[in-house]
């Protein structure tokens, strides 16, 4: 391994399953490593958010003005009263292992703002912390779903979406949308996508890109689908921070109990 440390070049060699030997340009010329990557892996395409970041930041490297719109990163500092606890955590000591469902303390804060602020009860124990959403739904799709399954996302979506499902060795089926129905999933559509395969559904209320929001009588209508469907899970996915109560009331967990 250390000689690996010595390895400042690497060149590519492609075959089927995607292999690629790093070769050293200093005096480890014989050097031969074979880092080949897994076909689950190897089926995860680059995420176009990141590359079109990756240009953006370039080009404002450049000295071009650029307005990025890209990755969903805030235009303005961490508020004052946030960097402050972080650092007084630190200084605290609050710097060790948490467990890993995230601490009592933080579990309690959400069960609290998810009843007082949106009118529904859950317990510590009910309550898992990621480190954003991402790593949430991944890990849930990978947790359930088995090679071969197939996993329902409407479309427009976040482009992370397919690429979770490929990484569980499941299948992206894509559900188009219209503009003429606000971009929401048509029920007839999704019933008729349904198969003994279909493991997971993805809705995101805002959507994620197009900021529709699901009503409650359609949620309904959804619901009544999966229902007949006990193998079918929903992922519901929530942009919280950009939300309104009148938009909350229409959570599928609120409008369907669960």
């Amino acid at each position: 391994m250390n000689a690996l440390k010595h390895v400042i070049g690497v060149e590519q060699q492609n075959n089927k399953r995607g292999r690629v030997i790093v070769k050293s340009k200093t005096h480890f010329d014989d050097l031969g490593v074979d880092i080949s990557l897994s076909p689950r892996v190897n089926a995860v395409k680059p995420s176009r958010t990141v590359a079109i970041t990756d240009q953006a930041t370039a080009l404002v490297q450049a000295g071009v003005p650029v307005i990025r719109l890209a990755a969903g990163e805030p235009d303005f500092d961490t508020p004052a009263v946030i960097a402050e606890a972080g650092i007084n955590a630190i200084r605290e000591g609050h710097t060790r292992y948490t467990p890993n469902a995230g601490t009592l303390e933080l579990r309690q804060a959400i069960c609290h703002k998810l009843k007082e602020e949106n009118g529904i009860e859950y317990t510590p124990d009910q309550v898992v912390v990621s480190n954003g959403a991402k790593q949430s739904i991944a890990q849930a799709v990978i947790a359930v779903c088995s090679p071969g399954d197939e996993v329902i996302v409407p479309a427009p979506f976040w482009v992370s979406y397919p690429e979770m499902a490929r990484l569980a060795d499941a299948t992206p089926v894509i559900l188009p949308t219209s503009i003429s129905n606000n971009f929401l999933l048509d029920p007839k559509l999704l019933e008729s996508k349904i198969t003994e395969r279909s493991r997971v559904l993805i809705l995101c209320s805002p959507s994620n890109p197009t900021g529709s929001v699901y009503p409650k009588e359609l949620l309904e209508k959804i619901a009544e689908i999966v229902a007949k469907h006990p193998r079918l899970l929903v992922k519901f996915y929530i942009s919280d921070e950009i939300m309104n109560a009148s938009m909350c009331s229409t959570w599928i967990v609120i409008v369907v109990p669960l």
